[in-house]
């Protein structure tokens, strides 16, 4: 199978590749001439910073997913392992088929993840939800590949549920974050409680 992988995620795309599909990568925005000129599949996004247009996702009916690191429909757009302990909001990672909303479509799959704010800096707790989401995609991409997929799906529609970020969101933020992303999740959210933004 044709897959094109709009993600810069090494071991998902050898993990692919070894599953004997060829890959074509890109993270820059695409259009409907790119997938019809390359002949494309099937579409996995990861991390991918473009919401795919209509005319892209026509050709694709419950052959195109995205793996968010959140548990949707919590923390839809940026930043979601961020805002997930701002917001005080269910941790976890998602696989969800893609729509022209911004992680809106049917949920596939997910796992719920439990942190201890005091034991974790977000850059821990990132990194937890990155190998979380990769054994998550690993383990169900045999079903997904095989699946008639969003006609079959029992997953639930997202939109105009949970909670939703843009990037510039957390600017007024960032200066309390004393060690960057390394600082630890509840010094900071002590921070936050106590200094009015």
């Amino acid at each position: 199978m044709k897959i094109l992988f709009l993600s810069e995620d090494k071991e998902l795309a050898k993990f692919l590749e070894e599953d004997s599909n060829t890959l074509v990568k890109t993270i820059e925005k695409i259009d409907e001439e790119f997938v019809l000129k390359n002949k494309i599949d099937f579409i996995v996004s990861y991390g991918y910073r473009y919401i795919l247009p209509y005319e892209v996702l026509r050709h694709f009916s419950g052959r195109a997913i995205n793996l968010h690191i959140s548990l949707l429909p919590y923390n839809r757009g940026a930043d979601p392992n961020f805002w997930s302990f701002v917001d005080n909001t269910p941790k976890g990672v998602s696989i969800h088929y893609m729509d022209t909303g911004l992680d809106t479509g049917k949920v596939i799959t997910q796992k719920k993840i439990n942190f201890d704010a005091s034991k974790e800096s977000f850059a821990t707790s990132y990194n937890t939800l990155q190998v979380e989401i990769r054994k998550l995609f690993k383990s169900c991409w045999q079903d997904i590949k095989t699946s008639e997929s969003a006609n079959n799906s029992n997953g639930q529609t997202i939109v105009n549920k949970g909670t939703y970020h843009r990037a510039a969101d957390k600017e007024k933020y960032m200066h309390l974050l004393k060690d960057g992303w390394d600082t630890n999740i509840a010094y900071f959210l002590n921070r936050i409680k106590n200094i009015q933004i």
